[in-house]
């Protein structure tokens, strides 16, 4: 509101210069071109001060976003983290899961096999849908990998089931369908 209270001033001098104007019209005729030009501009500012609170206003509230937004979000961060760490060769990838799939699954093996073999690796992840339900997430991907051990570059791809618990934080409990790990068990 601060940006109307300027223009108060200068939109009331207008006025009273147009009122006089047409009381007597020739009173002031070599005033009259920079009247006009001054009228204008002053418009040209009111327009543009409006605007800019009009814009303003408009981006001035608070965001709030639902749970289920939220969550969606952190697991789509969850998938991105899963990748870099992978990529990186970070041993922090296996914070990602929990612990009793690591156990019985053998993914830890897998991962470590995989970074230890290969120097470079580059996996793609595409979410195609993710389903929520109360406690789980589904995550469907498609995914695409090359591994390179320096010698030979390793391609593949597939498609899996990501499955993600909620809790104390997401963990990753289960894939289902080609694993984008453990090329070096093929």
């Amino acid at each position: 509101m601060k940006s109307v209270i300027v223009f108060v001033p200068m939109l009331s001098e207008i006025l009273f210069r147009v009122k006089c104007t047409h009381l007597n019209p020739h009173s002031y005729p070599e005033r009259e071109g920079n009247f006009r030009i001054r009228t204008r501009f002053a418009l040209f500012l009111l327009s543009v001060g409006f605007l800019a609170i009009s814009i303003i206003s408009g981006c001035a509230g608070k965001v709030i976003l639902s749970d289920e937004t939220i969550r969606i979000r952190n697991t789509v961060d969850l998938i991105h983290n899963l990748k870099d760490l992978y990529e990186q060769h970070d041993e922090s990838i296996q914070s990602l899961y929990s612990s009793d799939f690591l156990l019985e699954s053998g993914v830890k093996d897998v991962i470590f096999q995989d970074m230890k073999r290969f120097s470079t690796i580059s996996l793609n992840i595409f979410i195609d849908r993710i389903e929520i339900d109360k406690e789980r997430a589904n995550v469907s991907v498609h995914w695409s990998a090359s591994r390179g051990d320096g010698e030979k570059t390793f391609k593949d791809g597939g498609s899996s089931v990501i499955i993600i618990q909620s809790g104390d934080g997401l963990k990753i409990v289960g894939i289902k369908g080609d694993s984008p790990f453990g090329i070096s068990n093929k």
